[in-house]
């Protein structure tokens, strides 16, 4: 499937780096945002192999931002999107906590559950949890019909 990044976030937040305190006991915010005149058909898939990812309900919000770009300490630079859900990733690893991009969240991998393409990470901190997936590595398919 042939598509353009997601097509629903506004360029400039991209550009927003993460500006959460050092301190792993801060207080994250986590809030739906809602999209209006979607239709039901709409996903947002896997860019490698179509397979339907999660939905633009699933969009929230962590600190006020949906967008943010994080550097590992490899150096590699990833701009991801928070969700609520993901139901078309797997998710593996024992969580940790070492380089956590969110203060006080144990993080573990995200891989597409058709084709396996590692597409993010599901962060966690008791009941609390969201995905952090790779905007690059996604599609919208009210873009890509």
């Amino acid at each position: 499937m042939t598509g353009t990044a997601l097509s629903l976030f506004d360029k400039d937040s991209f550009l927003r780096a993460f500006k959460s305190s050092n301190d792993p006991s801060s207080h994250i915010e986590i809030k739906s945002e809602k999209k209006f005149g979607l239709s039901e058909d709409h996903f947002i898939v896997c860019r490698n192999c179509g397979n339907r990812i999660t939905t633009p309900e699933s969009i929230i919000s962590v600190n006020g931002e949906h967008t943010y770009s994080f550097t590992n300490p490899e150096g590699f630079t990833f701009e991801i999107g928070c969700f609520s859900a993901a139901d078309g990733c797997y998710v593996y690893g024992e969580p940790a906590m070492e380089h956590t991009w969110f203060n006080g969240f144990k993080w573990n991998f995200s891989v597409c559950s058709s084709c396996l393409i590692h597409l993010g990470w599901h962060y966690e901190r008791g009941e609390e949890h969201f995905f952090g997936l790779v905007l690059g590595l996604l599609a919208d398919t009210s873009t890509t019909h």
